[in-house]
């Protein structure tokens, strides 16, 4: 497959670009800002690194959950799929198996492990990078949040036009939900 063809291929499995970046960036940045919480709360010197750490090793997992996820539930849904369309046909179990429709479930299935566990880890850089490379926790802190912020709006954005919906609306419920998630975090790391 040539590079070309398979980012296209990637950029059609919109449903898994949008979870896992989505995914990403939600988990990590609700990590990432519990972890900086709680450093600050304790007191501790614990250096910004070091939470954009804790952050990445969490979106680093969050990518493999994804990825394994995908490949196990698409794997499941395509060999239904197979067995029904040899009923259908009124093959024996297993007669499509290597043939060119089992190759092309294989190959979407692989896509959809690869999609949403890359989308993922992709996604998780945002919350963890100010931390990486800015020292000052308040100015990490707020970077990440309008970064992650730009990146929920620019993900609102790309859904709304998959969905042919409001640009707007879209945008704005993914908002929402940063919103929630970041209160929540906020709440859990060092509201005490």
């Amino acid at each position: 497959m040539k590079i070309k063809e398979f980012i296209e291929e990637y950029l059609k499995m919109s449903r898994y670009v949008a979870l896992g970046t989505m995914d990403g960036i939600l988990a990590v940045m609700g990590v990432t800002l519990a972890a900086s919480g709680v450093a600050t709360a304790s007191g501790a010197q614990i250096e910004n690194f070091v939470i954009g750490l804790t952050g990445l090793s969490g979106g680093i997992a969050l990518a493999m959950s994804n990825a394994f996820g995908s490949f196990i539930g698409e794997r499941a849904e395509e060999a239904r799929t197979l067995r029904e369309l040899e009923e259908k046909m009124m093959l024996n179990e297993g007669e499509l198996d290597d043939t060119l429709i089992h190759q092309q479930a294989k190959r979407r299935i692989y896509m959809s492990m690869f999609t949403h566990g890359f989308s993922s880890f992709i996604g998780a850089f945002v919350p963890v990078v100010p931390f990486l490379v800015i020292g000052d926790r308040m100015t990490a802190l707020v970077t990440t949040l309008v970064a992650c912020f730009i990146a929920l709006i620019a993900l609102g954005i790309y859904l709304g036009r998959v969905s042919r919906e409001s640009l707007l609306r879209t945008s704005i419920e993914i908002v929402i939900i940063g919103i929630v998630i970041s209160a929540i975090s906020f709440i859990i790391g060092g509201s005490h």
